[in-house]
This record gives C-alpha cells, sequence and structure tokens, in this order.
C-alpha cells in the first residue's frame, strides 16, 4: 500500500500491528488512536487483500490478552481530549447561563416597565 498521508504514515503501521497481534477491531483500535472506524477498516482490508497468507495464520492463532502498551504521547492525546470535552461541557454551561440571564431581564422589563439594559449612545452629563 502506498501511504500518501501523514496520519497514513503515522498509524497505519500500528493499526495493523494492533489487528495483527492482539486481534482488536476498528472499535477497539479507535479508541486507542485518533482515527476514524471507516478509516481502520480499510486499511485493514487493504492488508488482509496484501497479506493473504498472513491473514490465514491470524485467524488460526490464539491471541494474546495482554493490552498493548501506552506510551506518553498516547496518554497525551487523551488527557488532551478529555480537557476539550470538559470545556465544551462548560462553555455549553456559561452559554445557557447568559441565555437565562438574558431572558430575566427581558421578563423584569416587561413585567416592571423600566429599562435595565444600558441604552447605546446616551450622553452623560
Amino acid at each position: 500500500m502506498y501511504l500518501h498521508t501523514k496520519k497514513q504514515k503515522m498509524y497505519f503501521d500500528e493499526v495493523i500491528r494492533l489487528h495483527r497481534d492482539y486481534g482488536y477491531g476498528e472499535s477497539r483500535i479507535s479508541r486507542i488512536l485518533p482515527i476514524g472506524h471507516a478509516t481502520i477498516s480499510r486499511w485493514i482490508a487493504i492488508f488482509v487483500s496484501e497479506n493473504k497468507e498472513i491473514s490465514v495464520r491470524m485467524k488460526k492463532q490464539k491471541r494474546p490478552t495482554v493490552a498493548p502498551v501506552v506510551n506518553s504521547e498516547d496518554r497525551d492525546v487523551k488527557s488532551l481530549h478529555s480537557e476539550i470535552l470538559r470545556l465544551q461541557s462548560e462553555l455549553k454551561r456559561e452559554s445557557l447561563q447568559a441565555d437565562a440571564y438574558d431572558e430575566m431581564i427581558r421578563v423584569a422589563e416587561s413585567k416592571f416597565n423600566i429599562s435595565i439594559r444600558k441604552k447605546v449612545g446616551v450622553k452623560r452629563q
């Protein structure tokens, strides 16, 4: 297979190793590496078609149940991903809170017939 992109060059061998040595499927590999299911499935299909005799041996042999060693780069990626999810959740909560405050001001202005928001262009004395 001719590797075109930087991502292919970085992860193709690791995807095949996890599939070959540990018998991991697309979903498990995609949880370990930042690659989608469809891409992993396509790479495995390409590997199988190019290496038919290796594929037959893989089906016959027992696979170890030991999980692969996660290096520090994988941990960094996972921690950054969890930080992104936390920040997205916080942003959603803050946005909801801002909308609630805006609605509260709108209701108060209409109920009490007073202006709460600052008027643009009003001259100070």
